[in-house]
């Protein structure tokens, strides 16, 4: 009888933390900014006095997240031993209205990394930081610090993944618009659906006169088609399935459960067409023989009027 007793009582017990569990869910996915309120953000990143911020700048219900693409080839691995961030993206993304923007940041971009003397390229944040969780929270330092923004929440993956992710959705339409065939690339030019290793050729691929500023222009033409092609694939469960074993163990975020619930239940209603895309604007500036993007800081001013 005590027996039976017991395992009643853990029943309704199990019956109960489902319950709460499902509720939270629920209000997560139906008011996603709560996700964020209730939570304790991590802290500030940057240096930057709030108190001097014009307090209408303030949005409780908008966040800011860096998307950071690893350089781990395996070359790299062997001969230097580090990672840097070749993709920087920083989404700003309106949890209520649901409006989503993204600022792409050039990886040779001249920059104080923050307890550094001088200046370096922003892709050596997340090495000088010792790599790992602490490579993360510089970059978001560095990034917050040079954009005048609170950059709390990051999302990171190894490049070398995507050919794996772009095969899980069962490629990415593109048009690819001129011909690649040198360092390892084989793309002509031209509309195309990309399967994994001619994506990843496509969003590595920088050898046109532009160099990486070409180079992050395709990267966010790509990451607008990944997006198109998850809507497509919506009712497709064996695709959800291949994506999350493609991710599964090599992505990276400060992000908890509720929020990337929370952000996946805004980012279903995003038309991916609707995202409004910029890039840090400058111009290319050679000191001792290393070349780095100088930002046009006036440009880039006027640029994150739109972009906050």
């Amino acid at each position: 009888m005590k027996k039976k007793r017991l395992i009643f009582i853990l029943v309704i017990a199990v019956i109960i933390a489902l319950s709460i569990w499902a509720y939270k869910s629920y209000n997560v996915i139906n008011n996603p900014e709560t996700a964020f309120r209730n939570s304790e953000a991590p802290k500030s990143s940057s240096d930057i006095d709030t108190a001097k911020k014009d307090k209408s700048e303030f949005n409780a219900d908008k966040i800011y997240l860096a998307f950071l693409g690893l350089d781990m080839t395996d070359e790299r691995i062997k001969t230097i031993g580090n990672f840097r961030t070749d993709t920087i993206g920083i989404f700003s993304i309106d949890l209520k209205t649901k409006k989503v923007n993204l600022l792409s940041i050039p990886r040779d971009t001249y920059v104080q990394i923050p307890d550094r003397e001088g200046y370096d390229k922003i892709n050596a944040a997340y090495p000088y930081g010792g790599m790992g969780k602490s490579g993360y929270e510089l970059s978001l330092k560095t990034i917050s610090n040079f954009l005048g923004i609170d950059v709390n929440y990051y999302v990171s993956i190894d490049m070398q993944n995507i050919s794996q992710i772009v095969d899980a959705v069962g490629g990415i339409p593109i048009n690819v618009e001129e011909d690649m065939h040198t360092h390892g690339a084989n793309l002509n030019k031209g509309y195309q659906v990309l399967d994994g290793k001619k994506a990843e050729e496509y969003v590595r691929w920088r050898y046109d006169p532009m160099g990486d500023i070409n180079r992050v222009k395709r990267q966010q033409q790509f990451l607008l088609a990944f997006l198109k092609q998850l809507k497509a694939n919506k009712n497709d469960v064996s695709s959800y399935l291949k994506l999350y074993n493609a991710f599964k163990g090599d992505i990276y975020t400060n992000l908890n459960f509720n929020q990337i619930l929370a952000l996946i239940s805004v980012m279903k209603d995003v038309n991916a067409d609707d995202i409004k895309t910029y890039t840090v604007p400058g111009s290319f500036y050679n000191l001792n023989n290393i070349s780095y993007w100088k930002p046009d800081m006036e440009k880039l001013n006027e640029i994150l009027k739109e972009f906050k």
